[in-house]
This record gives C-alpha cells, structure tokens and sequence, in this order.
C-alpha cells in the first residue's frame, strides 16, 4: 500500500515549497527548477484531469460563485489559464521562478503571477476562492508550517470565501514498519528522469531524489530533493478549525488509492 502510495504522488502531482537540494554524481539544484522541464509530461498532466473534475464538482455542488481566484501552487498554470478565460481576477502564487516562467509563457489573458511561500502568502487584497492543487500541502513537513500556511491562507481570503486544495492522508493502519525504497526510471524523447526514494510508512515521511539527464548527452545531469509528510485527516481538519474554517466536504480525488489522495472543500467563517 504505501509503494502503491509513493507512486501516486510521483507520477499524480508532485508540488513542492521547500526541501533541500543534495549533490551525488550530478549537478544540484533547488526543487522544480531542472524537473519543469518533464513536469507536465510525467505529474502535471495527468493529475490535472482528476483534479479538475473535483475542482469542478466541488463548484457545482456548493454553488460557489467568484470573482477573484489565486491558485496558490500554480505550478506551470494549467488551472490559472482555463480560469483566466472566466471574467474574474486570477492570481497565481509559486516558490518556483522555473515553473513561474512555464506559465508566464502559457498565459493568454490578465494573470497576475507572485513568487511567494505558501507559509507567507501575501495577496494585493483578499480574494474570493483560493486553490491549493498537486498536494502542495504534503511538502509542509512540519505541523507548525502546516498551521502556518492555513493561517495565512485565511487571511488572505475574504469571509464566506472557500479553501479549495488536495492532500495524501497519512493511513490508520500501516502494514509494514521498514522503511522502503521507490526506484523508477523514465525515458522520454528528450530526457531521462530517475526517482530513488526512501519511505517511512510509520512516521508518515518520504525523501525523494529526482535525476534529470539529457536523453542526448548535452548539457550534464541535475538532481533535485522532495520531501514529503502525510498528516492524518484528524490533523488537517484540526489545524483547518484552528485556523477559521469549517469543512464542507472531503471525498476521493479520483479512483487510484481512494483512501489517501483526499479533496476539500473549506469555508473561512
């Protein structure tokens, strides 16, 4: 269950606000700068279809109306580019000038872009729905950035505003008490992308090295490292009343592994 798990949140979304780069046998940089350049390929495209059904179930089914979005995680802006062809005011908020640049290039229409920490996130006003997509909350390793990032989030949203994001739970029962390895490799046309992995069912953690290579020999080899915690759901929905939101709903994203990539939909009272 939990490689099952790991395989999800590699190929179904990786987001990531901080981590550390290491150095191995090649050169080293900070997250999503070398890994933009296969990211919707491998992770953005393919989570994008789930999430976009639940994003737009979620809309339907509450009724929600808005007129200001900030999608704060953009990542390479696939979410904030459908948005902008709506007659509202779009924000898109990244730790990651790399991916910022993917989706400067994607816009079409008035998008404001900010390169922010989601544990800082400071808006030019508050804002009627904020997004939070690719479990961009499971790289908040620390309960305090976790609460911190929430905080911040309410402040930044109008009252009666929703909270819209995706997370992995971290699972009641685990069945395993070993830490286990996730290795794959990639090849595509263009590059060869390894994940080497290391997880810890028990505590709920994961490290995971990303090696992007040339497919052609040109231009060297760059390694990034992902951290990642899964907090339980009784976590989440603590820290979320702490932070003045009321929980509307949580259900399955989509079909792989129901139990643990979760959607939520929270309104700041």
């Amino acid at each position: 269950m939990v490689q099952r798990q790991q395989n999800l949140n590699l190929r179904n979304g990786l987001r990531v606000f901080g981590g550390a780069a290491t150095a191995a046998s090649a050169r080293s940089d900070s997250p999503y700068s070398s890994f933009t350049q296969v990211y919707d390929f491998l992770v953005g495209d393919p989570a994008y279809r789930d999430l976009r059904r639940a994003f737009d179930r979620s809309v339907r089914r509450f009724g929600l109306t808005f007129r200001s979005v900030a999608d704060i995680g953009c990542g390479t802006g696939r979410l904030i580019a459908d948005l902008a062809r709506r007659p509202v005011e779009v924000i898109g908020v990244d730790s990651s000038e790399a991916m910022l640049a993917v989706a400067r290039r994607r816009m079409t229409g008035p998008v404001l872009l900010l390169r922010q920490d989601i544990r800082r996130l400071s808006l030019p006003g508050p804002v009627d729905l904020i997004t939070c997509h690719n479990q961009t909350v499971n790289y908040l390793t620390v309960i305090d950035d976790l609460a911190r990032a929430f905080r911040a989030i309410a402040r930044n949203l109008r009252r009666g505003g929703t909270f819209l994001f995706d997370f992995i739970a971290r699972m009641a029962v685990v069945r395993t008490a070993g830490l286990e390895t996730v290795r794959e490799t990639i090849r595509l046309p263009d590059h060869t992308v390894g994940f080497d992995g290391i997880v810890d069912p028990v505590r709920g953690l994961s490290v995971v090295r990303i090696r992007v290579a040339s497919a052609r020999g040109s231009g060297g080899a760059t390694q990034e490292t992902h951290r990642q915690r899964w907090f339980p759901v009784s976590t989440i929905l603590r820290l979320l009343g702490a932070s003045g939101f009321r929980v509307l709903d949580m259900r399955p994203v989509g079909p792989v592994n129901p139990g643990a990539w979760l959607y939520v939909v929270a309104r700041r009272l």
